[in-house]
């Protein structure tokens, strides 16, 4: 989640998505067809018109969540089933709802606007890290909303795991250093967290890459305290080469932006730089994500993979099934494909 390989930006706002329907409808020569057309308009503009609502009020209560959810669990449905486009339709919704419902100074806002460029950005991960909420109190029930989201407690969860992981591994193999690389590092507030826990630091060393300038100034800014154990780089993961080989290669959110060739050339190629005994643990989030449906209703796509898919994924790269193992966060959601090198 925290680079953007191969993420599309968002396109411009195209053309009103209850005029276009209308102007189908009139094409339409048989009435059957008008009429399911518009049962398809009156359903979506039921979806719109809820939005409106809760934004007029100042975003959803607590008991609002699930209908909320279920809202854009349906306008999910209609763009599976090809009634609606995220990039032509949605898009002038959230014109039409307003500053109210897509400021930059508000989490979903955030995610639409996309002022880094790309979804998934350091500062929207470092957002749901801290429960960061907006300064404007008509803002900040809908950050609330987004921060009580699977996908959001998955984010956070994996800063625990990373913790676990490297705390894991000092202590059943303990070596004289170890060295960690972190692909598609973000804002790095993991690697603090895992620095701040460990009584003995002297002898972890930390590479941080990441293709995004700002990233890097910004996580360099967190970890300033720990400058001595962590070394930043800036790079595109797919070309970086290292005459230096890590215990541990851990990448939190860069795999499932990437398609499976994709995915399969930049973990073949970051393998080579495992020592051996060492390993790999990479992030994906599960098909198993609820929030799914808000994240795509925002821009924020991914590619969802199942255990199995991230399991023969690692297969066709050449790894024994003996060296992979699928473990995942207390949410479900965020998958993460371990292997060990022999």
């Amino acid at each position: 989640m925290e680079s953007d390989e191969l993420v599309e930006k968002t396109k411009g706002m195209q053309n009103n998505q209850t005029d276009s329907l209308r102007s189908e409808e009139n094409n339409m020569p048989n009435s059957n067809c008008r009429s399911d057309l518009q049962s398809l308009n009156n359903q979506t503009l039921i979806q719109l018109d809820y939005l409106k609502y809760l934004t007029s009020k100042g975003g959803p209560e607590p008991d609002e969540y699930d209908k909320l959810t279920a809202c854009f669990r349906s306008i999910g449905d209609h763009v599976r089933q090809g009634h609606l486009r995220y990039e032509e339709d949605i898009s002038v919704w959230w014109k039409t709802l307003g500053e109210d419902f897509s400021s930059l100074h508000m989490m979903q806002g955030f995610v639409f606007l996309k002022p880094h460029g790309y979804a998934g950005d350091f500062e929207i991960i470092d957002r749901i890290y801290q429960h960061w909420t907006s300064p404007y109190a008509h803002l900040v029930k809908w950050d609330r909303y987004s921060h009580e989201q699977a996908a959001s407690q998955a984010v956070r969860n994996r800063k625990t795991y990373f913790c676990n992981l490297v705390a894991g591994s000092m202590h059943s193999h303990p070596p004289a250093k170890m060295d960690i690389l972190n692909v598609g590092c973000g804002p790095a507030r993991d690697v603090l967290e895992c620095l701040q826990l460990q009584k003995d630091i002297g002898h972890i060393s930390i590479d941080c890459l990441d293709q995004d300038q700002k990233a890097i100034a910004y996580a360099e800014n967190l970890t300033k305290d720990y400058s001595s154990q962590v070394r930043f780089i800036l790079c595109n993961a797919f070309k970086y080469k290292s005459e230096k080989d890590y215990d541990l290669i851990w990448s939190a959110g860069l795999f499932d932006y990437l398609d499976d060739k994709s995915f399969c050339f930049l973990l073949g190629r970051l393998f080579g730089n495992i020592k051996s005994g060492g390993g790999v643990a990479i992030g994906n989030f599960s098909e198993n994500n609820p929030s799914r449906d808000y994240m795509e209703f925002g821009g924020w796509f991914l590619h969802h993979r199942t255990e199995d898919q991230l399991f023969e994924l690692a297969r066709s790269c050449g790894v024994p099934a003996d060296n992979i193992a699928i473990e995942k966060e207390p949410e479900g959601v965020n998958l993460f494909l371990r292997i060990k090198k022999d």
